[in-house]
């Protein structure tokens, strides 16, 4: 398929956005620390310095980021299948994806959580690897990839059972109006019912690094099918500057869904008599409100804005898959090495954003340089 310069510009913003989103949880108001379960804390690193507009920052994103980047990961996978043949595809997932994931859950992952346990009480007790890997094991971001890889599975190997499926699925988009009805229908049926019986906060774990963030699996499964169905027909016109040209309009209704959202979380009195059930669905319709309209709105900038090929958003979008596996740990290291430093918060933020961009970016054009071009 030719490249798509919106999309891939837009594909290295939204990493762009992971980078900042970790840099950034340290230093929320609402972040807290547990020395006694260092595994259990918010972030593995929490700053006392804090500063409430990242509370917002945060917030934003959680709304709608993931969504969106399983959505652009779909948008290229039919034409990839017709390209190489299911079983290719799947075996080019697999090492692209799984490879990754498994030195992201051995090697980074105690890296990142590292200096977690020694601002804990485990510190004295010791032996961080062994109890790291029986009683915690975690990756990080890394769950983004297996649940990605097994998306991607369940595509190829259903192209392969039944090979006409997928023409079928694939859904060449009208107008803007479909766009919004199609993907606001979509949130609503993969949200509103879990909802209702898992917390948001909640996650799954299969086995060992295995987990999932419980009530959005549905969704960004939804969504990465959206993405395989645009892609499977006409990207162009679906995506288009047509469809996509209410974008502003798009973008101010999901801030008033954030808004929304945000004052219902806080459960102020008006609200003290509201049965939970109805609470929980009024604010996953807002979810799906929000993550829809900004979704859908970030697709129009990034198809108003990125027309003209840039050297250097050329070399982040290249570069951008090694960002998002490497830049966790930076984060935490630099976050840890900040702690005791008398500086605002904001100021902190600001540096561990730069200081991990641009060392994941630096490592990942290095690694490129070797074998390891060939998954990253």
């Amino acid at each position: 398929m030719k490249r798509n310069l919106a999309i891939d510009y837009l594909r290295s913003s939204v990493t762009m956005l992971v980078v900042a989103h970790h840099a950034a949880l340290a230093y929320n108001t609402f972040s807290q620390y547990n020395p006694a379960h260092y595994m259990e804390s918010t972030a593995p690193v929490v700053d006392t310095s804090r500063w409430m507009p990242l509370d917002w920052f945060v917030g934003w994103n959680e709304m709608f980021f993931m969504p969106l980047m399983f959505l652009i990961s779909g948008l290229f996978t039919i034409p990839s299948i017709e390209r190489k043949g299911a079983g290719s595809f799947l075996a080019d997932r697999t090492k692209r994806l799984g490879i990754p994931f498994v030195i992201a859950v051995t090697v980074l992952g105690p890296l990142v959580y590292y200096p977690s346990w020694l601002s804990s009480d485990a510190v004295g007790q010791g032996d961080f690897l062994r109890h790291f890997f029986t009683d915690y094991w975690s990756g990080g971001p890394a769950w983004f990839l297996w649940v990605l890889l097994t998306f991607c599975g369940i595509v190829a190997v259903a192209c392969r059972l039944f090979p006409d499926l997928m023409k079928k699925l694939s859904w060449s988009a009208p107008s803007a109006r479909s766009l919004v009805i199609v993907f606001l229908a979509v949130s609503l049926l993969t949200t509103l019912p879990v909802r209702l019986f898992v917390l948001p906060a909640a996650w799954s774990k299969l086995a060992g690094p295995f987990v999932f963030q419980t009530w959005k699996l549905l969704l960004y499964f939804a969504w990465f099918l959206l993405g395989v169905a645009l892609g499977g027909e006409n990207l162009e016109l679906s995506l288009s500057g047509n469809n996509l040209r209410p974008w502003p309009i798009w973008l101010v209704l999901g801030a008033f869904a954030y808004g929304g959202h945000g004052l219902l979380e806080l459960r102020g009195a008006w609200f003290e008599n509201t049965p939970a059930w109805l609470m929980s669905v009024i604010l996953a319709t807002l979810y799906s409100f929000c993550c829809t309209f900004v979704s859908l709105a970030a697709l129009g900038l990034a198809h108003s804005f990125f027309q003209t090929a840039r050297h250097l958003a050329d070399n982040l979008t290249e570069n951008a898959y090694g960002i998002y596996v490497f830049h966790y740990g930076f984060v935490t290291w630099i976050q840890f090495s900040l702690l005791t430093k008398p500086l605002p918060a904001a100021l902190k933020f600001l540096i561990t954003f730069f200081i991990a961009l641009t060392a994941s970016w630096l490592l990942t054009v290095l690694l490129r340089k070797t074998a390891a071009s060939k998954v990253l």
